[in-house]
């Protein structure tokens, strides 16, 4: 993908249409060159008339270029909005496994870095579009007035552009690194912020990761921006250098050669210095046309699903389903060294509809691993997840997930308050689940919207079950949803929200360490070194709730 192909791609009509509008503009400056070289270099009569006529060139000249670049330079910010709502709109169908793989920063870096250097790249394609289809023009009429000096002036740009491209391969080079450089400044910009309460304790490793690890990433950017910078310069200045002496070559083989008249010597001058300022520019944009390739490459190597602009309907499971059953279900995560990654062991489980699961199981077992497999966000690496008589597969992935509403351990608080259609919450339904989370008095609302979110983990974990609650889906995943409360609110969960979870038609299954109030669960699950099984108290020798 680059800059073209994706105008092409998306705005077909409008780039015949500026295309078509830069030929014209690049045709009238050749013929304000005729003009000047059949009137104002010669002697007239009626000079007032040919001045007026060359006013009139001029001034349709200024119109057409300034259209041409104009309607260019809107293209281009159209296309960049396009890009960037499709790609936001890719990365939220993209499955969660290759955005983990990704990372934030890296996305980030695309999200910022990569579109902007899009945006600036479609601002400056104007001057190299028309400044390319300017120089072809005139040297058709370079021809014309002289094929001889036409050929020399061939040669010689052909010199000026092969120097150029050398120092243009230079530029892309260095700029490449740059961009894979900017991915690891990115991870230490969210590493500085995630971890600024650690860094502010222990200032050894603050200074270690300030001076080693983002100093020699700062400074191997800083050195590659500036050879890029020091190559773009000597493109710019080499190719004015090389323009300028173009005319002086012209003007010897005219005079002391007799190729050319003088009079079409001047014309033929003229115009190399006419053309002089569109080659600068064009050379000008060529670092910034090839940060946006560079970056336009960055974006597709992060093989994000492909662009779809409709979001799924979300239909062909059953209402009214009553069992979700994961058979033989395994899952590998990929390893990143010699040593294999976790595997979740091949399991099979039930989830009747209206009952409460509880899982248990230590730190790094699978249990979070079961639950995205669960909710339908990880893919089995083997095995089968049924609803009812019906299999999961790509077609309806989809609408499986819309089955579940989830409290995660990495939750993200939206501030909309939406049922499972995307629309507002019913007020009471509202009303009713902050009183029942105790967060009547804390929690501001207007227009379904919480208006406070600047609180502590518990109550922000609250409001997020109030969000998942609101829902009003079959199935309602919480990820050790009471770990952060107090020990009077972690009762008021499981003693009294549990039941009013279960009495509005909730499926519950919740990841808990809390062992005293196992009791309220229909079932309780172990998950030990990625492999499920029923819990028992070790204690008592006795199982509980299977």
């Amino acid at each position: 993908m680059n800059v073209v192909s994706l105008m092409l791609a998306q705005h077909k009509r409008a780039v015949v249409l500026v295309l078509a509008l830069s030929i014209l503009a690049s045709l009238m400056g050749v013929g304000v060159l005729m003009f000047i070289n059949g009137y104002l270099l010669h002697s007239t009569d009626d000079f007032s008339r040919v001045l007026l006529y060359f006013i009139g060139l001029l001034v349709v000249y200024l119109g057409l270029t300034t259209w041409a670049q104009i309607s260019l330079t809107t293209l281009g910010h159209r296309c960049v909005y396009d890009l960037r709502r499709q790609l936001l709109k890719q990365i939220m169908d993209t499955d969660l496994v290759q955005i983990q793989a990704l990372g934030k920063a890296k996305i980030m870096a695309s999200l910022a870095n990569d579109i902007r250097s899009v945006s600036y790249a479609f601002v400056r394609l104007p001057e190299l579009l028309q400044g390319g289809l300017f120089t072809l023009c005139a040297g058709v009429y370079l021809c014309y007035l002289s094929p001889s000096l036409f050929l020399v002036t061939c040669a010689w740009l052909l010199a000026t552009l092969g120097g150029g491209h050398w120092a243009v391969k230079k530029v892309y080079a260095h700029l490449k690194v740059m961009r894979v450089k900017e991915d690891q400044l990115y991870q230490h910009y969210e590493s500085a912020l995630d971890g600024h309460k650690e860094l502010a304790l222990n200032r050894g490793r603050a200074a270690r990761f300030y001076e080693q690890d983002f100093s020699a990433d700062t400074q191997t950017h800083l050195h590659h921006i500036i050879r890029a910078d020091n190559h773009h310069a000597f493109a710019g200045n080499w190719t004015n250098v090389m323009m300028l002496g173009a005319v002086g070559v012209i003007f010897y083989l005219t005079v002391f050669q007799g190729w050319a008249s003088i009079q079409d010597a001047t014309t033929i001058a003229l115009t190399v210095l006419f053309i002089r300022t569109p080659l600068l520019s064009a050379v000008g944009a060529f670092p910034t046309l090839i940060q946006g390739r560079v970056s336009l490459q960055a974006l597709d190597q992060l093989q994000l699903r492909p662009f779809a602009p409709e979001f799924a309907a979300a239909s062909g499971l059953p209402l009214g389903w009553q069992q979700i059953r994961l058979q033989q279900v395994a899952y590998a995560y990929p390893s990143s060294s010699a040593e294999p990654g976790f595997a979740l062991q091949p399991l099979d489980f039930t989830l009747s509809r209206g009952e409460t699961v509880f899982l248990v199981g230590a730190n790094g077992s699978g249990k979070s691993t079961l639950s995205m497999l669960l909710t339908g966000l990880y893919q089995p690496s083997s095995g089968q997840v049924w609803v009812d008589q019906q299999a999961i597969d790509d077609h309806n992935i989809g609408a499986y997930r819309q089955l579940f509403s989830a409290v995660f351990v990495d939750f993200y608080l939206f501030r909309d308050l939406l049922d499972g259609d995307g629309a507002p919450a019913a007020t009471e339904l509202i009303e009713a689940w902050l009183k029942h989370l105790r967060m009547d008095q804390k929690a501001k609302i207007s227009a379904n919207q919480l208006l406070e979110t600047d609180l502590s983990q518990g109550q922000r974990k609250r409001l997020a079950l109030l969000v998942a609650a609101i829902e009003r889906r079959s199935v309602l995943v919480l990820d050790e949803w009471a770990a952060d409360q107090d020990p009077h609110f972690r009762k008021v969960f499981y003693e009294q929200l549990l039941p009013v979870l279960k009495a509005q038609g909730h499926t519950v299954f919740a990841i808990s360490h809390d062992d005293k109030y196992f009791h309220h669960a229909d079932r309780v699950l172990q998950m030990k070194q990625g492999v499920l099984s029923e819990f028992s108290d070790a204690q008592s020798g006795t199982q509980i709730n299977f």
